[in-house]
This record gives structure tokens, sequence and C-alpha cells, in this order.
């Protein structure tokens, strides 16, 4: 089978591949049907994240099932179903302290990263990381679903209430997801996207309630009065924390979940001293896929909308340059007018 294989940074092809191995145990072999790029692939492509040379990318999929082991009780051939890719042991000291999202042997499993992913025709995973789809839920809205999970972990760890002031920093799939779950919890806001067609889609898929902006400043801009205006901050660039905390309000938060190098100076003092949070979060947590699941297949969250390009994955090139990833300039750049693309292995 083809399979696109990274082998360096700016350095990916596809390769072609065995077939997984007939399942066994709880094994469940799975056919993708469409896989969405991640920020986090755009992290490995460039350099900026760490992967396994030789490993297959891509973790946010469905597809249908096609074998399973002689364990498996919940899934059968023929069931079509969203893949949770956050392997985590449930013996490990992490996984029993509520922390499986950063699993001890996350190392040698984490999907598309360390251990091979589902931009392939073919994915093998065991039955506790399935979910069936309801018959209206399409393949290409289903593979949100992880990424949806992450903004519903992160929205978590926060301390919220209607009436804060709050802010997404980055119009991406990733960002427009977040103003979909804080919007679900009853807090407006404005989302901040700089790239000026990526700012256009935003408009037409977020929140009507939500603005959307082209800068912090312009959003700050808004209380002229206060030096210091802003409650609730989401940052999903890696980017822009310096920016953000002296415009942190008292007892206000900042939540960090771009997977980017970057470093600030902080004033612990002044962290101290006004209260204020500064929290990362990545990956999936208590529950959290479920629950991404239950606000597509509800329709609270419209994940189709998100969809904005459909490519095979022999055009991975394209897609990838669709996102601002230029393979063969090995160079990162704006959107050129998408959202969210998915592959079809």
């Amino acid at each position: 089978m083809r399979a696109l294989v990274y082998s360096a940074a700016w350095e990916l092809s596809l390769q072609e591949r065995a077939e997984p191995a007939a399942p066994v145990r709880d094994e469940v072999l799975v056919r993708v049907r469409a896989t969405g790029i991640c920020g986090t692939d755009l992290g490995i492509i460039g350099g900026e994240y760490a992967a396994k040379p030789g490993v297959v990318l891509g973790h946010e999929s469905s597809g249908e099932v096609v074998a399973v082991g002689p364990a498996v009780r919940d899934v059968q051939v023929g069931d079509r179903v969203v893949i949770d890719p956050t392997f985590f042991c449930g013996q490990c000291r992490l996984c029993r302290s509520g922390r499986q999202n950063h699993c001890e042997r996350k190392g040698e499993t984490e999907t598309g990263v360390s251990a091979d992913g589902t931009m392939a025709p073919l994915h093998k995973t065991t039955e506790r990381f399935l979910y069936t789809l309801p018959a209206h839920v399409g393949f290409e809205e289903a593979s949100l679903t992880e990424p949806l999970s992450c903004a519903v972990t992160g929205a978590n760890q926060l301390r919220l209430r209607p009436s804060l002031r709050t802010v997404v920093l980055g119009g991406g799939p990733m960002g427009v997801l977040y103003a979909w779950v804080l919007s679900s919890l009853g807090l407006t806001g404005t989302l901040v996207e700089r790239a000026p067609g990526r700012r256009e889609l935003c408009r037409e898929v977020v929140d009507r309630r939500w603005a959307v902006a082209e800068s912090l400043d312009e959003v700050c801009a808004r209380y002229a009065r206060d030096a210091a205006p802003l409650d609730v901050v989401v940052d999903t660039t890696g980017r822009m924390a310096g920016d953000v905390l002296p415009r942190l309000a008292r007892g206000g938060q900042l939540l960090l979940v771009g997977l980017k190098r970057h470093e600030v100076p902080l004033d612990v003092g002044a962290i101290a001293d006004r209260s204020l949070s500064v929290q990362g979060s990545i990956d999936s947590l208590d529950g959290s896929f479920a629950t991404a699941l239950h606000l597509i297949a509800s329709g609270v969250i419209p994940a189709r909308r998100l969809v904005t390009h459909q490519l095979p994955l022999t055009r991975f090139r394209e897609g990838l340059a669709l996102v601002g990833c230029d393979v063969d300039a090995r160079r990162q750049g704006a959107p050129a007018g998408a959202l969210k693309v998915v592959l079809q292995p």
C-alpha cells in the first residue's frame, strides 16, 4: 500500500509499505477514508516538532472496519468509525494519576509521530480507541473529532464564565474549533487571524456571535480605558505569549496550545501579584473524545463547514500548499484560502 512517510525535516514521500498484519486479540484493522492535515503535521514537516524518521504521518482520521481480532466485541466488519489516536497504556504512573495524554509509553505509541499514522489506506489500532459513527456523520467531518477533542480538553482546564472577555489567537482549524467550544459554553469573544484569505473564511464558519479581527491590538483598542483588558486568551499560534501576558487583566488566564518552540521572558513576581494563570494543553483527556463526537453528531459544532478541501493522498503536496506548507521550497507561509484540508487515502 502507498503511505505518506516522513524521513527528515522537509523530506516526505509516498512510499510502498506492507499492509498491516491480520488483527489478533482486540486489534482492529480500519480502511482509512479521511485524514485531516494537522498543525502538528506541519510542525513535523518543518522540523519544529520531533517525529521518528520513517514514520507514516497522520492522526485525524475516520474509516471503515475491515477486519477484527477474536477478542473484539463492540465493533464489527463494515462499521464506520473514528479513530482516537491518543494511545495510553492505563498502567503507568502518569496514566494512573489522570494524565493519560502524557502516558509514559507515548514515545513509542504516538500515532503519526512515533508510531505509524493514518495517511495510508489501512491502519491497525485496538478496539478501545474506536468510536462508531452515527449514520448521518460523514467521514470528512468525523476526522475533526480528534482536534475538537483537544479543544474540549483545553477548555476544561480554564475557569470560565460567559461574561469574561475572551480571545482566540490563530484562525486555523484549531482556533476555529476553540471558538466554537467556548461558544458552546456560553462565551462570546474575538477570533484573531492576520492572513486576509483565512480571516474571511473564519467569518463564514465561526459562531455569528463571535467577532473576527486582524490583530490583538485591534481587539484591545475596543477597551481603551483598560491597559490590560483581557480575561481569557487561547493562543493556538505558539508565538504570542509575550504579547498577551501584559494585556491580561488581574486573574486573567492564558492557554497555550500551539506546538512551537518560542521563548519569552517571564516576570514571575508580576504573575503572582496579578493572579495570572498560564496553562498548556495537548491531546485528549477525561472523555473529551466522546464529547467531541457528540458535539459534531448533534450539530452543536458544524464541523463539516470547516472542511474546505478534499484531496486524494497522492495530491498531498497540493494539500500542504493550501495550508501554507511548500514542501519543495522548504518553507511555511500564509494559508492559501483553506481551512481544513482532508486527504483521502
